[in-house]
């Protein structure tokens, strides 16, 4: 996919730092010599700010000519197309981008949902993709749950700082975690677990991919994943990205992207 040749942006495959000297002249009645100030917070948001991802097909993953891709990439990526200010992505353990995000000024993670537990750690862009969250087996299994109550006594899995996964372990169901949720479809067929909890989106293009069916047992919540940001990102920046979302959508160029993604269409 092409984007307009003014984005400022740019694909990661290692993590690097990056400084800013900020200077403030003043004048008077004369010319003050330029005071050299090193803030780290600000600094950090003056200079490149970094979306940190994971590999969570469809929303975020290396596609097969080594490139970021993803609904949620391909939106982010053409929102910012139109804003004046560079961004780098990497992709990285889930883990790590929430830390990134959560503690070092200048950072945001992606695609991440918006739960009453995180609200207060970052500031928020989006929703970027509408989704659900839902229990699947593999046919033939007998399992028959049509409630997360239901789950309880079964082996449940799903992947580590997941908001699903803390969701469902706050319900009183024990859960088997993976390190990546795309873990899960092998772990499925492999007996070690019984039922996968994800977002429909991951299920279908994990199963498809491998060539698994899979059976929907129930849907328990409806959710949205967004771009998650530290604190010391500047408001402007922020408001402009939200705008570019929001225009995206209204235009239909998210359905368009959702449809190539899900598609494989360029």
């Amino acid at each position: 996919m092409t984007f307009a040749s003014g984005a400022r942006y740019r694909q990661l495959n290692e993590e690097g730092g990056m400084h800013r000297l900020i200077c403030r002249q003043e004048l008077k009645f004369l010319f003050f010599p330029c005071l050299a100030l090193w803030v780290w917070g600000h600094a950090q948001a003056a200079g490149p700010i970094t979306f940190y991802t994971e590999e969570y097909p469809p929303y975020n993953f290396i596609n097969d000519q080594g490139k970021m891709d993803g609904i949620s990439t391909r939106l982010l990526q053409e929102a910012l197309t139109a804003i004046d200010h560079p961004v780098n992505f990497l992709l990285v353990p889930w883990a790590r981008a929430f830390s990134e995000a959560r503690l070092r000024p200048g950072n945001c993670m992606y695609s991440t949902a918006r739960t009453a537990e995180r609200e207060a750690m970052f500031h928020w862009v989006g929703p970027l993709v509408e989704t659900e969250w839902a229990a699947f087996a593999l046919p033939g299994r007998s399992i028959g749950a049509t409630s997360l109550e239901e789950l309880k006594g079964l082996r449940v899995g799903s992947f580590h700082e997941d908001a699903i996964s803390i969701y469902v372990a706050n319900q009183g169901v024990e859960i088997i975690n993976a390190s990546r949720d795309s873990e899960n479809l092998k772990r499925l067929t492999s007996g070690l677990i019984d039922v996968w909890v994800t977002g429909p989106d991951v299920a279908e293009v994990v199963a498809g991919s491998a060539g698994v069916r899979l059976e929907r047992l129930f849907t328990f919540r409806r959710s949205a994943i967004y771009l998650a940001c530290h604190k010391s990102i500047p408001a402007r920046f922020l408001e402009q990205l939200q705008t570019r979302v929001d225009r995206l959508k209204e235009e239909g160029r998210y359905h368009q992207i959702r449809q190539q993604v899900l598609g494989n269409g360029e």
